[in-house]
C-alpha cells in the first residue's frame, strides 16, 4: 500500500505570525482612540470633567473624615425652631435673643449664613447684641444677570489685594441693614453646569475693593488679624493657580484657581458635625459644654426658607453645611486644589497607560485580544484609584478621566487591532496551507487545534496521478533555474486545468502531481478523463525542445476511482495530513505504466467500468508492481486530435520506475 501524505509544519507558524507589521496596526488604533477621544470632548466637552467630579464625590463619601467636629457648631433654624418660635423671618429682637444666648454659652465666634440686609425694626436692639459678641454677618455679592440689585451695605473691605486678575467682578449687592456694625463675609457661591455648589470665590471685587468669603472673615476676625491678605501666583507644577494667605499667619494659605475660586471639600461626613436647634439656645436648653469655645455658625435648614443647594454629598444640603466643611478645611490646611501641571500629568499618566497597553499587545497573540480591554478597565480603574489617593492623602485635585478615557480607548482599540491581525494571520496561514494542502483540509487544519490521535474518514473518490517523465535527466543535464521553471509550467497548467474541470490538487510531489475528485459519480471519472487529456495535450505543446543529448519531456497519466481514507496522523506537535488506499497506489502505478505501453492516459478497472463504452479500450491484465492482484488496464481512446508522442522504444528507455 502506498501512502500519500502531506506534512504540518506547525513550527513555522510562528514566523508566518511575525510576518505582519504590527505596530502600523497599533497606531493606527490608538490614532482612531485619539479620534476618538477628541469627538467625545468636542461633543460632550463637559463629560470628563464631570466624570472626575463624580469620582471626588465617591471618594469622600466612601471614606469621609469620621472624627467629630467640636470646633465648628451649627446652630440650625430647622423645623422644631419655626414651630417653636414662630415663622420666618423672625423680629430682630429674637435673633438678638439668639446672639445673647449663644453669648452666653460661651461660644467663640458666631458666624451668620443668614443675610440681614434691608432695615427693620429692632436693628438697634441686634446690633446692641452684636456689640458684645464677636459676630460675623453674610452678604452676598452678585456676579452673575441681568439684574444688578442694591440693597443694604456692603461690609468688610480688605486693604489688600487690589483688584484684578484673578478675582470676579461683582454686579450687585445683598449687603447688611446700615444699623448693623459687625464683620461681615460674602456667601455667594459659584454653580456649576449641574447646579451643585463646589466651590466659592474666595474674594470679590465690588466697585474697587476686594471682600472675603464669609469663612475668611471669620479667620480675620476670630483671630484679630489686619484685613490685608496676600495673593501670589503658583510657580510649581503641583502649585495651585494662586496662593491666598496672610501675613499674620506664615505657613497657611488658601489654595486658589485660576479663577480666584477656592474648591469646598467634602471630606467631613455631614453626622460628623454637631448641631443645635436655635430653639434650644433661646430657651436656654442648649449644652454649654457643646458650645463653650466653639466657632457657632448660624444657619437654616428648615424646608420653605430655601438654603438647600446641591453639592458631593447630596441633592439637597442646607448651605450652612458648606460654609462649615469650608471652616473646617480652612483649619486644618486641606483645601483640595488643581495643581497647575494637572493637564501634563494626566497626559504622563495617559501615556504610561499606553505603553503598558502596548507592551501586553506584543508577545501575547489571540490572548491580547481578551487581555488588552481587561487591561484598559483596570487602567481605567487605577487613574480613579490614584485620583482618590492624591486627593485624600495630599488634598491634590488630579482627574482621572482623561488617563481612564485613554486607557480604555486604547485598551478597546488595540484589542480591535489585534483582532484583525490575528484575523489576517491565521487567513494568511490558511492561504499558505492551502497552497500546500486541498482547501477544504486547509480550513479543516488551519481553524481548530491539532489532535493527538488519528482523526481520519472513509471516501469514494477518482485520483488522478500525472508525472513528467524523462524530468530527472532534465535535471541532471540542464541548470537548476531551468529545470525550476519548467517544473512551475507543468504544476500550474495542471492546477489550472484540473480546477477548471472541478478538481482538487492535493499535492505536488517532486515532478508528480496527485489531484481528486471526491465522490464516486460517473460524472466525476469523465471530468478526470478530459482534465487527462488536457494536461497532455496543454503541457506537451508548451514544453521546450530537448537538447540533442536528451530525450523529451512527457507527461504520462494514471486514473482510478475508489474508497480510501483521509485524515490527519501524527502525534500533534507534528502532524501528517494522509490519503490511504488501493485507488491512489493504482493510479500511481498506472502512470508508471504509460510510458512502457506508449499510452499518455491509462485507466484502471474501476474509473474505466463508469465511462460509456467506446471511450477506452483494452490493454490486457497486468500485475502492477507492489499488488497481489492482476488488474485490467485500459487506455483512453483520443477525444479529439492530440500531439504525437514519442516512439514507444525510446519512451521505454526513459521511463520511470516507482
Amino acid at each position: 500500500m502506498v501512502t500519500f501524505r502531506v506534512h504540518m509544519l506547525t513550527d513555522r507558524l510562528p514566523a508566518v505570525r511575525r510576518q505582519p507589521r504590527r505596530w502600523r496596526a497599533h497606531f493606527a488604533a490608538l490614532a482612531a482612540a485619539a479620534g476618538l477621544l477628541g469627538l467625545l470632548v468636542v461633543l460632550a466637552p463637559s463629560a470628563l470633567t464631570e466624570l472626575d467630579e463624580h469620582a471626588g464625590a465617591f471618594f469622600w463619601r466612601a471614606f469621609p473624615a469620621q472624627t467629630v467636629e467640636r470646633r465648628v457648631v451649627v446652630v440650625d433654624i430647622d423645623e422644631a425652631s419655626l414651630a417653636e418660635i414662630g415663622p420666618w423671618p423672625w423680629p430682630r429682637e429674637r435673633i438678638a435673643e439668639l446672639v445673647r444666648g449663644l453669648g452666653a454659652l460661651g461660644a467663640n465666634l458666631q458666624v451668620f449664613d443668614v443675610v440681614f440686609s434691608d432695615a427693620r425694626p429692632g436693628d438697634d436692639t441686634l446690633a446692641r447684641a452684636l456689640s458684645g459678641a464677636p459676630a460675623v454677618l453674610a452678604q452676598i455679592l452678585v456676579l452673575e444677570g441681568d439684574a444688578a440689585p442694591a440693597a443694604g451695605r456692603v461690609q468688610g473691605a480688605l486693604d489688600a489685594p487690589p483688584c484684578g486678575p484673578p478675582l470676579p467682578e461683582a454686579r450687585g449687592h445683598l449687603g447688611v441693614a446700615p444699623g448693623l456694625a459687625a464683620a461681615a463675609g460674602h456667601i455667594t457661591p459659584r454653580i456649576a453646569a449641574d447646579g451643585a455648589v463646589r466651590g466659592v470665590p474666595a474674594l470679590i471685587c465690588y466697585r474697587g475693593r476686594a471682600y472675603p468669603t464669609l469663612a475668611l472673615a471669620a479667620l480675620l476676625r476670630a483671630a484679630e488679624l489686619p484685613p490685608a491678605l496676600t495673593l501670589t501666583p503658583g510657580a510649581g507644577l503641583l502649585d495651585p493657580d494662586w496662593r491666598l494667605g496672610h501675613a499674620g499667619l506664615p505657613g497657611m494659605y488658601i489654595p486658589l484657581d485660576a479663577r480666584g475660586d477656592w474648591r469646598v471639600s467634602y471630606r467631613v461626613a455631614r453626622s460628623a458635625f454637631a448641631s443645635v436647634s436655635a430653639a434650644d439656645v433661646i430657651k436656654g436648653r442648649a449644652p454649654a459644654q457643646l458650645i463653650r469655645g466653639a466657632w457657632v455658625l448660624v444657619g437654616a435648614t428648615a424646608f420653605g426658607i430655601a438654603d438647600a443647594v446641591p453639592t458631593a454629598l447630596g441633592g439637597a444640603v442646607s448651605g450652612v453645611e458648606v460654609h462649615a466643611q469650608l471652616i473646617a478645611a480652612l483649619l486644618d490646611g486641606r483645601s483640595p486644589y488643581t495643581p497647575r501641571g494637572a493637564l501634563g500629568l494626566q497626559a504622563v499618566a495617559a501615556g504610561a497607560a499606553i505603553v503598558l497597553l502596548l507592551l501586553l499587545a506584543g508577545p501575547r497573540g489571540r490572548r491580547a485580544v481578551v487581555i488588552l480591554p481587561l487591561a484598559g478597565v483596570a487602567l481605567a480603574g487605577l487613574a480613579f484609584a490614584l485620583q482618590g489617593a492624591l486627593l485624600l492623602g495630599s488634598q491634590i485635585w488630579l482627574g482621572g478621566s482623561l488617563p481612564a478615557a485613554c486607557a480604555l480607548f486604547a485598551g478597546l482599540a488595540l484589542a480591535i487591532a489585534e483582532h484583525a491581525a490575528t484575523r489576517r494571520e491565521r487567513d494568511l496561514v490558511y492561504r499558505n496551507l492551502s497552497s500546500y494542502l486541498p482547501a477544504a483540509a486547509a480550513a479543516e487544519i488551519a481553524y481548530r487545534a491539532p489532535l493527538g490521535v488519528i482523526d481520519a474518514r472513509r471516501e469514494d473518490i477518482v485520483a488522478l496521478y500525472a508525472d513528467l517523465r524523462n524530468f530527472s535527466a532534465w535535471c541532471e543535464k540542464r541548470p537548476p533555474e531551468e529545470a525550476a521553471a519548467i517544473l512551475h509550467l507543468f504544476f500550474g497548467i495542471f492546477a489550472r486545468i484540473v480546477e477548471e474541470e472541478g478538481g482538487i490538487v492535493q499535492e505536488y510531489a517532486g515532478d508528480a502531481v496527485l489531484a481528486v475528485w471526491p465522490g464516486s459519480a460517473a460524472p466525476n471519472v469523465a471530468r478526470a478523463l478530459a482534465a487527462a487529456r488536457r494536461v497532455v495535450a496543454d503541457v506537451s505543446a508548451a514544453l521546450p525542445a530537448p537538447p540533442e543529448d536528451l530525450e523529451p519531456l512527457a507527461v504520462g497519466v494514471g486514473i482510478e476511482h475508489g474508497r480510501v481514507l483521509v485524515g490527519s496522523f501524527g502525534p500533534a506537535a507534528r502532524r501528517s495530513y494522509t490519503a490511504l488506499g488501493e485507488p491512489i497506489t493504482v493510479a500511481i502505478r498506472l502512470q508508471a505504466l504509460t510510458a512502457e505501453l506508449a499510452e499518455p492516459v491509462l485507466l484502471g478497472p474501476s474509473a474505466a467500468g463508469r465511462l460509456p463504452a467506446g471511450v477506452t479500450h483494452d490493454l490486457g491484465s497486468f500485475l502492477l508492481e507492489g499488488l497481489v492482484e492482476p488488474r485490467h488496464i485500459f487506455g483512453a481512446r483520443p477525444a479529439g486530435r492530440l500531439l504525437d508522442l514519442a516512439p514507444r522504444r525510446r519512451l521505454e528507455k526513459n521511463r520511470l520506475a516507482i
